[in-house]
C-alpha cells in the first residue's frame, strides 16, 4: 500500500484533505511528510463542517486526493483524478474510491497509517504523530498497541514519561499533555489548519514541545484564550435517553464542555453556530450505547443531519431549521 500511494503521487499536484482535529492533522502530516519527497506538489486542507470532503475543497488542478479521518464525497470521484481514502470511521460504500486504506477497529487514523504505510518505524516524529493523533481520540495510555508501545519508549523516551494526575486517578504520559495545544486551533477557529501547518514545516516535534515555532507560541496562546469558555455552564436538561444543552458560542467548544460535564448519562452539548448546528455526544466509560451508531440513525430521517462517530464520543451538525425537529426525534429515539 506504501509503495501504491507514493507511486501514484509520483510528479503529481497532490490534495490531502483531513479532520481538523489531532487525528486528522497528524494523520495529514503523516501522509504529507511520506509523499514530499515524491510529488509534483501537495496542498492541504482541513474540515470539520460537515464532515464530508465535497469539490468545493478541491482544487481544480488537483490529479490526486487524499482523504484522512474524513470522508470523500462521491461528487468528487472521477473527473481523472484518483481518490485515496485512509480513514477509521464507518462508512457504507468506497466503491468510487481508487486507493481504499480503512479499519474500522482501529482506535484513530494515525495507528492505521503507521500500522499500514509506516512498516511500524521507529522514526521519532512518525511515532509523536501516530501517538499524539491516537490519544486524539481517545486513546488510552494502558491500551497501546505493540510494536507502537515498544518502538515509542525507545524512540521517544521523554514523551513517554509517565506523569501524576492532579484532576483523575491514575498517571498521564508526556505527550498527552500536548495534544490540547493541537486541538486549540479547531476549538478557537475553527480550522485545523494552522496546527497542520506547523507540523508540515517541522521534521521533529521538539519546535512544537518545546514551544520554539511561531505557530506553536500561536497555538498555546489560543489555549490560554479558551480556559475561559472551558469553564461555562450550561443549563442541562433530560431528553429521552441522553442528557442535553443548547449553547450559542463564537468557539468550538462544545466537545470540552460534553467531556467535562458528563456524569451517569451520555451527554449531548449542541452549539449554535450561524445556521447550523454543531454537536457532540459524549458516553460514559460504564455504560453499554454506542454514540456513533445512535446518531447514525438520524442521518435518514433528516434532510440536514450528517453525524456518526466512535462508540464513546460522536459529533453531528445539522441546519438550525431543524433543532426542533431534531429535539422531538431525541425524545423518542
Amino acid at each position: 500500500m506504501r509503495t501504491t500511494l507514493i507511486e501514484v503521487c509520483r510528479d503529481k499536484k497532490v490534495r490531502i484533505c483531513s479532520h481538523w482535529d489531532v487525528d486528522g492533522v497528524c494523520s495529514a502530516a503523516l501522509i504529507y511528510h511520506l509523499i514530499l519527497p515524491h510529488a509534483k506538489r501537495i496542498r492541504t486542507k482541513t474540515k470539520g463542517i460537515p464532515f464530508l470532503i465535497t469539490s468545493e475543497d478541491i482544487d481544480d488542478e488537483a490529479e490526486v486526493i487524499i482523504c484522512t479521518d474524513i470522508q470523500p464525497s462521491e461528487e468528487i470521484c472521477g473527473k481523472g483524478r484518483i481518490i485515496a481514502y485512509i480513514d477509521h470511521h464507518p462508512i457504507e460504500d468506497t466503491s468510487c474510491f481508487d486507493i481504499i486504506i480503512h479499519d474500522p477497529s482501529e482506535r484513530s487514523t494515525t495507528t492505521l497509517i503507521y500500522k499500514k504505510l509506516m512498516n511500524n518505524s521507529k522514526d521519532p516524529y512518525v511515532l509523536f504523530l501516530t501517538l499524539a493523533g491516537y490519544f486524539g481520540d481517545g486513546g488510552k495510555n494502558t491500551e497501546i498497541p505493540e510494536p507502537l508501545l515498544s518502538n515509542a519508549k525507545e524512540a521517544i523516551p521523554d514523551m513517554m514519561q509517565e506523569q501524576e494526575s492532579h484532576f483523575k486517578e491514575g498517571k498521564y504520559l508526556e505527550i498527552e499533555r500536548h495534544v490540547s495545544a493541537l486541538n486549540a486551533g479547531k476549538r478557537h477557529n475553527w480550522s485545523g489548519d494552522i496546527p497542520l501547518e506547523m507540523l508540515k514545516s517541522i521534521d521533529n516535534y521538539e519546535p512544537f514541545t518545546n514551544i520554539t515555532h511561531p505557530l506553536a507560541v500561536q497555538l498555546q496562546q489560543y489555549k490560554a484564550m479558551l480556559k475561559q469558555d472551558y469553564s461555562k455552564n450550561p443549563e442541562v436538561k433530560q431528553v429521552g435517553k441522553v442528557d442535553c444543552a443548547i449553547i450559542t458560542e463564537p468557539r468550538n467548544i462544545q466537545g470540552v464542555l460534553a467531556a467535562r460535564l458528563i456524569k451517569e448519562r451520555p451527554i449531548m452539548i449542541m452549539n449554535i453556530h450561524g445556521d447550523i448546528i454543531i454537536g457532540s455526544l459524549r458516553v460514559p466509560d460504564s455504560l453499554d450505547f454506542d454514540a456513533g451508531k445512535f446518531l447514525e440513525q438520524f442521518n435518514s430521517e433528516m434532510k440536514t443531519f450528517m453525524g456518526g462517530g466512535h462508540e464513546k464520543a460522536a459529533g453531528f451538525t445539522l441546519s438550525k431549521d431543524e433543532l426542533e425537529l431534531f429535539i422531538e426525534l431525541l425524545k423518542n429515539a
